[in-house]
């Protein structure tokens, strides 16, 4: 399991997924430039299989040839390396928010809407952020309400159910119906307060802030 703390260090938050993208990357740059390297390569080997040609001309190709070998394969090694490690780096600006969001995704699953999402000011993403968080937003207010609706219409029913049992001509088919949308209410509430909009403590919120 990888820490916190190793994950800022090499930048590795969805192994799998990263991985995939550094080979792609690497496939991509070796094609690339193994293509212009055959671009420096195929006109001297073609002189060198020219039987026509002197032997001079043919031995100046062969080290051409040697020469190339010298120096384009090292550089090739060079600028692959240099490409993944930027690319790894780089895609981390999309992972990073992409593993917040993910953590998003968990707090409302497990009934919290009271957090927003914050990413780093050099990620990307910042638009999808955005959507996010006043969806969030939006989500909260509308269960807040909901929860209230239902607090104060069980509160009100308490009131009826006591003023109707005052009266004497209180039929026993209305109290019968006077218990069945107690009973809806109650479940409404019960269901409402599975989200929690309140703000959370401290920690939660850096939580939300270091992903």
């Amino acid at each position: 399991m990888i820490s916190r703390n190793q994950r800022r260090r090499f930048h590795i938050i969805n192994r799998s997924l990263q991985y995939r993208f550094l080979a792609i990357i690497i496939i991509y740059s070796l094609v690339i430039v193994l293509s212009l390297a055959m671009f420096l390569f195929i006109p001297d080997i073609i002189r060198l299989q020219n039987e026509s040609l002197s032997f001079h001309d043919r031995a100046a190709a062969a080290d051409n040839v040697l020469i190339l070998h010298a120096k384009v394969w090292p550089a090739i090694l060079l600028i692959v390396c240099l490409v993944a490690l930027h690319s790894f780096r780089f895609f981390h600006r999309v992972f990073g928010p992409l593993y917040r969001f993910r953590w998003a995704f968990e707090q409302v699953r497990d009934g919290n809407l009271g957090f927003l999402v914050k990413i780093r000011k050099n990620d990307f993403l910042h638009q999808e952020e955005a959507t996010l968080n006043e969806m969030l937003e939006m989500v909260a207010g509308k269960w807040k309400d909901v929860q209230k609706t239902s607090a104060d219409a069980l509160k009100s029913l308490n009131a009826l159910e006591r003023s109707g049992t005052d009266e004497s001509d209180w039929k026993d088919a209305h109290k019968e119906l006077l218990h069945d949308h107690r009973q809806h209410l109650e479940k409404l509430a019960e269901t409402s307060q599975y989200f929690k909009v309140e703000k959370e403590e401290q920690e939660q919120k850096e939580e939300a802030l270091d992903g």
